[in-house]
């Protein structure tokens, strides 16, 4: 299997030849990592305004937004590919947003993630509400999002700079990619938030197990170790928590590039209540056994032969070229099917453990919802309390009381932040807010850390002018209005 390069109209092609039907994947670099807390949920209303200024062909089509990237797909005769990709191109050129208040409703009832919600949770714990953290966030404000800024948008990031080609065959003639003009987008790299207290657990909002760990990714043997890492941890779960203890049913695993040179990797399981702290106890051991003596040799031989098939498989030959694409977009080096082989047989055992060695330093384990974990190692994130911020101090009101805030409960706007002291002591320094929202009842403060605040006016004495100096320290840019209808 051989990867070709082609360009038309400026757009870099990547094809590898496959069975017929002809498949195709116009690949832009832009996803919901490019987006924030404010416009979360734009991307993929622009994606689904350019399908609809496109005629809906009867063969096989699709469009798709990820974390990093945002793509058009069609299958069939070449002269069905040819038309659907000249539809996609012609309504990126003028786009048609008509239809925008349709659209934010579908997204509603769409309800759509790019990563199944343990690993977005993950993300959000790991990195806030900026980049790869998104991924755990319901678009708050889509109904803010108006015409002027999907177009901008899309004028942005759906240009020929910022796009790639990738074909199941050679270009058929009369291919026609026309796109506006424009820069290669690279994409926000995450930043795990501070002050995190790694390693740490949290309860979960659903059923799933899941840790998450970093690893260094500055080449692709350490991506590709990481991976193994991740591939090797999953059989291993599979063999002796499934076939041997009859505790879950599947484990699976998501391999992420942050930017920076560091990635992260999610491992998902799916024990019952009673079984999850065992279920943790013997995945953290594999790991443990993983960093200490690596993969053994067998089973380095089996994922590269696992490998080997996919690449002598045509069937593969989308997959191959759509990786090609990805990569060009990225500014990574181009790997061919057969240097897939190469790459993953240079993965060593000393390798693989160089991949677990950030494990100790940045293990976040998610129990399920329901669960909790005695490990002596890992601190439950929260459990922290901190000084509130210096500043003016606003007591429970009379009002308050009745509404069930606790006699001690004050909030605290200072020059630095705001805090609201109960318990415990919650703040959100004026630098880290990515949100400001209008609730039916008063506000709601978000900072990038993924802590909120919720306050009324009512709880406080005086707290009309709390609220005003909270309003008049944040950006106009980051509030929105939740919709109350």
């Amino acid at each position: 299997m051989t990867l070709n390069r082609a360009e038309v109209d400026g757009i870099p092609v990547f094809w590898v030849e496959g069975p017929p039907p002809l498949s195709a994947e116009l690949v832009f670099r832009v996803g919901v990592r490019d987006e924030s807390l404010v416009t979360s949920g734009i991307t993929h209303l622009a994606e689904h305004l350019v399908m609809a200024g496109a005629p809906s062909p009867r063969y096989d089509h699709n469009a798709t937004v990820e974390l990093s990237f945002t793509s058009f797909e069609a299958t069939g005769r070449p002269e069905q590919v040819i038309a659907f990709l000249g539809d996609i191109c012609a309504s990126i050129r003028t786009p048609d947003v008509s239809s925008l208040d349709i659209e934010k409703k579908v997204l509603v009832a769409e309800a759509s993630s790019v990563v199944e919600p343990a690993v977005a949770e993950h993300l959000l714990r790991r990195y806030g509400l900026s980049s790869l953290g998104l991924a755990g966030v319901d678009q708050p404000a889509l109904n803010s999002i108006d015409d002027s800024a999907v177009i901008a948008a899309i004028s942005k990031y759906f240009t020929s700079g910022n796009a790639a080609l990738a074909l199941t065959g050679p270009p058929p003639p009369g291919l026609s990619l026309v796109l506006p003009p424009g820069e290669a987008q690279p994409p926000r790299a995450a930043r795990p938030i501070a002050s995190l207290p790694t390693p740490l657990w949290f309860e979960l909002g659903g059923p799933p197990l899941a840790l998450s760990f970093e690893f260094e990714s500055g080449s692709e043997l350490a991506r590709n170790s990481a991976s193994v890492i991740a591939q090797v941890a999953c059989q291993r779960a599979l063999d002796l928590l499934r076939r041997k203890r009859g505790i879950i049913y599947d484990v699976g695993h998501h391999v992420l590039e942050a930017g920076r040179g560091r990635g992260v990797v999610c491992l998902t399981a799916d024990p019952r209540k009673e079984d999850a702290e065992l279920a943790l106890r013997e995945l953290r051991s594999i790991l443990d056994d993983l960093s200490s003596h690596g993969p053994d040799e067998l089973e380095l031989r089996q994922l590269t032969d696992d490998i080997t098939d996919f690449a002598a498989d045509p069937r593969s030959a989308a997959v191959a070229a759509t990786d090609a694409a990805r990569r060009y977009l990225l500014g990574e080096q181009l790997i061919s099917p057969e240097q897939m082989v190469t790459d993953t047989a240079a993965v060593t055992r000393q390798s693989a453990q160089n991949a677990l060695s950030l494990l100790d330093l940045t293990l976040m384990v998610g129990m399920p919802e329901g669960t909790s974990t005695s490990d002596p190692s890992l601190r439950m994130l929260g459990g922290e309390n901190h000084e509130p911020v210096s500043g003016r101090s606003f007591k429970r009101s009379l009002r308050g009381s009745f509404q069930g805030v606790p006699s001690k409960a004050r909030l605290v706007v200072g020059d630095d932040g705001v805090s609201l002291v109960d318990q415990a002591v919650t703040t959100i320094f004026w630098d880290d807010v990515r949100g400001l929202e209008y609730t039916p009842y008063g506000i709601a403060l978000h900072g990038v850390d993924a802590v909120s605040l919720e306050l009324q006016q009512s709880w406080f004495a005086r707290g009309h002018e709390a609220l005003a100096l909270i309003e008049d320290r944040v950006d106009s840019a980051l509030t929105y209005r939740v919709d109350i209808g």
